[in-house]
């Protein structure tokens, strides 16, 4: 918060310096008079700290009430990519960029619940926010749903060591049988892009700003979860049923 009001008062000082140097002050005048207007009037900076602790707060109800109202409703969407027992009493959603290092970590880890015999359903919310070949990559991957090897092409994506590119999804797609013709053109399907905004959509409203972040019968988790990890928290939610 204090990077920001730095940044603020910056911004103040290059505009009055730029304003007023044909008045005569040096860079130096200005820094004085700003530092003794705020010497002399410090509460400005603990107004506008608890101004902006009082609007983050806000936010955070905010999007835990959505996430609590709204949480089956979402999790019940048919539109994305769904795993495991679509009648099990816990869900877990992952939002996840195929370029995230942290989110290829966090495969081996869903890979095990999903070939264990615990009852879950699991969810991946497709969104890419780190780079175009991220965009590229969660439409091959929604597309390949189209193929019944989106899980396939999930995984391979995420076992790929550093970034993507696109001629890399289309090789890895073509390397695990997908029809990449047929890819090609589900890719630019509107319902596709329908899909990757809505979770975008989604993600601003539960105030999700990186990947991955998992959502567990309703509790959000952000960072990458190990098995053991996911495991507690698996129990921890049927002991809450």
């Amino acid at each position: 918060m204090m990077i920001k009001i730095l940044h603020i008062l910056l911004l103040v000082l290059f505009m009055s310096y730029n304003g007023h140097a044909q008045e005569g002050f040096s860079k130096e005048d200005i820094e004085d008079i700003i530092y003794e207007y705020i010497m002399e009037n410090p509460e400005i900076i603990l107004e506008s700290v608890d101004n902006l602790r009082k609007k983050m707060e806000a936010s955070s109800i905010e999007s835990d009430n959505f996430l609590k109202d709204e949480f089956d409703t979402f999790a019940n969407d048919n539109n994305i990519p769904n795993f495991g027992d679509p009648n099990a009493k816990v869900i877990i959603i992952e939002f996840v960029d195929y370029n995230c290092g942290y989110c290829k970590k966090s495969l081996d880890a869903i890979t095990r619940l999903l070939n264990s015999e615990l009852s879950l359903k699991i969810s991946f919310r497709d969104y890419p926010i780190l780079s175009a070949s991220s965009k590229f990559a969660a439409k091959a991957a929604l597309a390949a749903k189209k193929q019944g090897k989106y899980f396939e092409l999930h995984s391979e994506l995420l076992n790929v060591k550093g970034n993507l590119s696109e001629e890399k999804i289309l090789e890895i797609a073509k390397n695990i049988d997908i029809d990449v013709a047929k890819l090609k053109i589900d890719m630019e399907d509107p319902e596709i892009a329908v899909i990757i905004q809505n979770n975008e959509n989604l993600a601003k409203k539960l105030n999700i700003r990186g990947t991955p972040t998992f959502i567990i019968n309703g509790k959000l988790y952000a960072g990458a979860l190990e098995f053991d990890k996911l495991r507690a928290l698996i129990d921890k939610a049927l002991s809450e049923i």
